[in-house]
């Protein structure tokens, strides 16, 4: 609690030691998740993070838990190191309710409801847009917190280039990209080979077959082509592949050890018309596959592939300079395929239909947005959001916004069969569940002062029907509170970023706090610029958690210090080295499961 306090304290004094700074070019860049079409970010009311590919390169990451930890409202739990477990929380809530795009297209387990976090590519990854808030009335199901969309696709160009890294624990990862454009068509392409041995995360294990190093080995190709047909009319047709193997604690006897084998694909075909500034229509059909075979918990392996087949059709009609209008239709199909376990029922459908629109009158702008579901499983869902925003000066605006959201039971929550394990209890479906319902609203004041950009902002969620992870029923209430604190700004050569998270997440029923959820957050990146070199340094602090429900089990508090510099030779060779973990802190935040020590890469670069 000290290091909150101190960190704080500094923070409030900030503006005294501000220089003259406004990012004013980020006003222009354009987003495309909050309303599924293009925007300026300074139209967004929602807050929108763009992390693109230069800031992914500037702090060396190794995986997407790397990136989205240093961001507003997110919290981390990793069961061990890279390819292990990890579990994204937004504005307090889990993995599951943060909806997960790649270009736009719904990605993730149908029987799990939560997106692999260790299975998704950062080399070739052109930017990630996080938008924080509920979105249910533009995406439906999962989009509860927030949205995470990863865009592969880049302006054409022509440009190609390869790298490599080495670092602790035989951490090997080297990537080949090439882009080939002209006036009318591109194909972008990236392919990728990562493993690393890792070390023991769970070394208290019952298990025998726990005590090895828990590693990873990961292959994937990200690709994308598009053509011209018109002047009105593009085709885009992208794709990912990835074959995974990863090795687990799964802390219970077993018949050795635990690994998983998996394979992901995704891809989209996607056409866009456009009729002059005034209308733009999207139609996209898509697939993907999340198959896995787990080892160790049976005598035979477990597999479990489930697929998903969605349509989308989107569109935008600008009907004068004040009044934008969206809308468009959603249908997608899951299915349980070729699996060991034998489920209740192996398939539904989903079907929406949605309507938006946005006015813009002078300082004051305003969104509203309204989508009606139709699930096999459970019936209908409608769901109703709106926004505004009004500029109080030129350096001061401040924003209202209020969304209904809700999360849909998973496969395996509905129809899992009923099965034992031993000391761990039983486990069975329950096909009688209703998705969760969540109340959000939130207050923020955004603006700029003695140059620096500052975001304040109070939000609120009620959950009802919370489905209980144990025994499967709609039985908690859940009251989140939080506030976030972002500020941006320059001290001389120096870009610090800085952000304070306080949060509040109970089960209404208890009062006891949600698991593994801080209530006190910091974070705080310098970078450092200087002809061709480049420092980031980054600070990490969560203050204590609960392991459990009854807030018995504490996960105490823990500081984090991350290190990378890079330098950029004139032929196009970079090199650099990253230190995670500079004061080799020894943290844990899942209980049972070690996280890595002070780690050391090296890495170059070549530019074609």
């Amino acid at each position: 609690m000290k290091k909150t306090v101190l960190a704080i304290a500094v923070v409030s004094q900030l503006p005294c030691a501000f220089y003259s700074y406004a990012d004013s070019s980020n006003a222009d860049t354009m987003v495309v998740t909050a309303n599924r079409f293009e925007q300026k970010i300074k139209e967004t009311i929602e807050p929108v993070e763009v992390i693109t590919k230069q800031d992914i390169n500037a702090i060396q990451a190794t995986s997407l838990v790397d990136v989205l930890k240093h961001l507003p409202g997110v919290q981390i739990a990793n069961q061990g190191g890279l390819g292990q477990s990890a579990e994204l929380y937004l504005q307090g809530r889990s993995s599951s309710n943060t909806l997960f795009l790649l270009n736009g297209i719904r990605i993730g387990s149908a029987t799990s409801g939560s997106t692999d976090l260790s299975a998704i590519p950062l080399k070739g990854i052109e930017r990630i847009e996080v938008l924080r808030g509920p979105r249910a009335a533009v995406y439906g199901s999962d989009a509860v917190s927030g949205v995470v969309n990863l865009i592969t696709t880049a302006s054409p160009s022509n440009r190609s280039g390869v790298s490599a890294s080495v670092g602790s624990n035989k951490y090997f990862d080297t990537n080949a990209y090439f882009s080939v454009a002209d006036d009318v068509s591109w194909l972008n392409m990236s392919v990728t080979h990562q493993q690393n041995d890792g070390f023991d995360v769970k070394t208290n294990s019952p298990n025998i077959h726990d005590s090895d190093n828990d590693g990873v080995l990961s292959q994937y190709i990200l690709a994308d082509v598009g053509r011209k047909l018109s002047d009105s009319l593009t085709l885009k047709l992208n794709g990912y592949y990835q074959r995974k193997n990863s090795d687990y604690d799964y802390g219970q006897s077993s018949n050795g050890a635990d690994q998983t084998d998996s394979d992901l694909y995704n891809v989209g075909l996607i056409t866009e018309y456009k009729v002059d500034p005034s209308y733009q229509s999207h139609l996209t059909v898509a697939t993907n596959q999340d198959s896995a075979e787990f080892h160790g918990q049976g005598a035979t392996p477990n597999t479990i592939s489930t697929n998903r087949d969605s349509f989308s059709w989107d569109n935008r009609y600008k009907l004068n300079q004040v009044l934008v209008v969206t809308g468009g239709f959603d249908w997608y199909r899951d299915r349980v395929d070729n699996g060991s376990i034998e489920y209740l029922s192996d398939k539904r459908r989903n079907t929406a239909g949605y309507l938006g629109g946005y006015l813009s009158l002078g300082d004051f702008s305003a969104e509203g947005n309204i989508r009606r579901d139709k699930n096999s499983a459970y019936g209908y869902v409608t769901t109703n959001q709106i926004a505004s925003a009004y500029r109080l000066s030129d350096d001061l605006r401040i924003t209202m916004s209020y969304g209904e959201s809700f999360k849909a039971p998973t496969f395996n929550q509905l129809y899992w069969p009923t099965q034992c394990f031993g000391s761990g209890g039983c486990y069975s479906g329950n096909p009688s569940l209703v998705p969760e319902k969540t109340k959000t609203s939130e207050l923020a004041f955004e603006g700029t002062y003695y140059g620096a950009e500052l975001r304040l902002a109070a939000y609120r969620s009620r959950v009802k029907d919370m489905i209980d992870s144990l025994s499967n029923e709609n039985v908690d209430r859940v009251d989140i509170q939080g506030m976030e604190f972002v500020s941006k700004f320059e001290t001389g050569s120096l870009y610090h970023t800085v952000v304070y998270d306080f949060l509040d997440a109970k089960n209404s029923s208890t009062d006891k706090q949600l698991r593994r959820r801080a209530r006190h957050s910091v974070k705080w990146d310098t970078e450092y610029l200087y002809g061709a070199w480049q420092v980031k340094l980054s600070y990490l602090f969560q203050g204590k958690r609960y392991e459990d429900t009854r807030n018995q089990k504490v996960l105490g508090g823990y500081g984090l210090v991350d290190l990378a510099t890079s330098y950029m030779f004139d032929n196009g060779v970079k090199v650099g080295g990253r230190v995670a973990n500079l004061l080799d802190r020894e943290y844990q935040t899942a209980l049972g499961y070690n996280t890595a020590d002070r780690e050391y890469y090296l890495n170059i670069s070549y530019d074609l």
